[in-house]
């Protein structure tokens, strides 16, 4: 129980874990590609369109403005740069168009050819590649966009590109960088959850070991007395006769005793690892099972009707499936409203059998009701003892079913109904 309670917190944990990391990788990563591809270059367009100097003459020599230019000292004379000196040539480098990204800019007439071309800043693009992004910004008929590895904007008769190549280099390394740190990190938390999760694990462990302790020794324990009681209360009948008192003092006992039962084989089944499986043929079991309870249906004005796909087989503990299918056809006729049909089928959905108890009932809702399968739970919460059953048989039932690796469910459809889904 141990080792399968820390595997599923380690699992747990560890997907947490990813989920975090991965929301912010992806978070990160969005902000910075707004930043750089959106936010930067909007502002690099701006300024190259601003500046005059861009749509200059076309020699190809467009100098920076001489305020901005930066004349390195003769080398003999050279003195290391100062942290602030540093940080005030890269602002100026950082806010000046002419010093990064290579950009070019046309200008076309109303037919679309180019009269103008000044691609000073574009040592690498070819004059037929500048072309050939004209006519494609022109018969996009959109005033800006991305066109290749190129942003463009469109003012007035004039294309201005910017090549973005460096800029997505950026965010790209970024992203790399980002993905190996998360990752890195990532394994260091695993491993931190693996070797942690033992002691986690072991104090709750310890207290559902002590409470199950508990529960086995409470049981055994009432078993004696009960007995005692019971065996001085037929000593009673047989001397002085059966009365209303001694008759509902041996139902009490026998209610008592039967759920001394049900909280032994439940906690039995709560503590398999594994369980002994036979080949058996589930659909006559089904039908069986049908058969024999018909003549308790009868007697509560009920019927019940089975739609069995023939020779379907499994391989299970065949004691404890028969339990499981009495389980569910018993609570089926307990809850089900008086005259009405309890519709019971087995059929191959996906490769896995799957078992259909619906019967009729009140006061449902539509939706799941995952809390019948809780211990002890009653639809009746002021725990009227006229209310037969103890809360504890659906818990049963899915105790079976978690220990066969399968699925069980209960739903309302229609607010009318009420089904149990059986998936081994």
């Amino acid at each position: 129980m141990e080792k399968k309670l820390r595997k599923r917190v380690i699992i747990f944990s560890i997907g947490i874990v990813f989920i975090v990391f991965f929301a912010l990788v992806v978070i990160i990563n969005g902000l910075n590609y707004y930043n750089i591809m959106v936010v930067r270059l909007d502002n690099m367009m701006e300024l190259i369109i601003n500046d005059d100097n861009t749509r200059g003459n076309n020699n190809n020599e467009l100098e920076p403005p001489q305020s901005l230019q930066l004349t390195p000292p003769p080398l003999e004379d050279a003195m290391p740069l100062s942290p602030e000196e540093m940080l005030s040539n890269s602002l100026i480098l950082s806010q000046n168009p002419h010093y990064y990204s290579e950009y070019f800019c046309v200008e076309t007439n109303e037919e679309g050819s180019i009269t103008h071309l000044n691609m000073n800043r574009s040592l690498m693009t070819l004059k037929t590649k500048v072309e050939e992004l004209t006519q494609q910004v022109i018969l996009s008929g959109k005033t800006r966009g991305i066109i290749s590895n190129y942003k463009f904007e469109v003012v007035n008769n004039w294309i201005y590109f910017i090549d973005f190549t460096p800029e997505w280099m950026l965010v790209y390394s970024f992203f790399l960088n980002c993905v190996e740190v998360s990752i890195l990190a990532f394994i260091m938390i695993c491993i931190l959850v693996v070797i942690f999760s033992k002691k986690v694990v072991a104090v709750i462990a310890k207290g559902y070991e002590t409470q199950r302790e508990f529960i086995t020794g409470v049981t055994h324990e009432l078993k004696t007395p009960l007995t005692i009681i019971k065996g001085d209360v037929e000593v009673i009948n047989l001397k002085n006769g059966s009365s209303m008192w001694t008759k509902s003092i041996i139902e009490q006992i026998n209610r008592l005793n039967g759920l001394i039962d049900y909280m032994i084989s439940l906690t039995k089944l709560e503590e398999l690892t594994e369980i002994p499986k036979t080949k058996f043929n589930l659909s006559d079991l089904l039908i069986d099972s049908c058969i024999f309870f018909e003549g308790v249906a009868m007697s509560s004005y009920k019927q019940i009707e089975y739609t069995i796909s023939p020779n379907i087989y499994y391989n299970g503990d065949l004691q404890n499936i028969e339990l499981l299918i009495s389980i569910l056809l018993e609570n089926a006729l307990k809850y089900g409203e008086p005259n009405s049909v309890i519709h019971v089928s087995l059929r191959v959905i996906k490769g896995k059998n799957t078992i259909y108890i619906t019967n009729k009932a009140a006061n449902l809702e539509i939706r799941q009701y995952s809390e019948w399968f809780d211990r002890f739970y009653r639809a009746d919460t002021s725990r009227n003892s006229d209310s037969k059953g103890f809360g504890i048989g659906l818990a049963m039932a899915r105790a079976i079913v978690v220990s066969h690796k399968g699925k069980i469910s209960a739903e309302s459809l229609d607010g009318h109904t009420a089904t149990i889904k059986v998936v081994l």
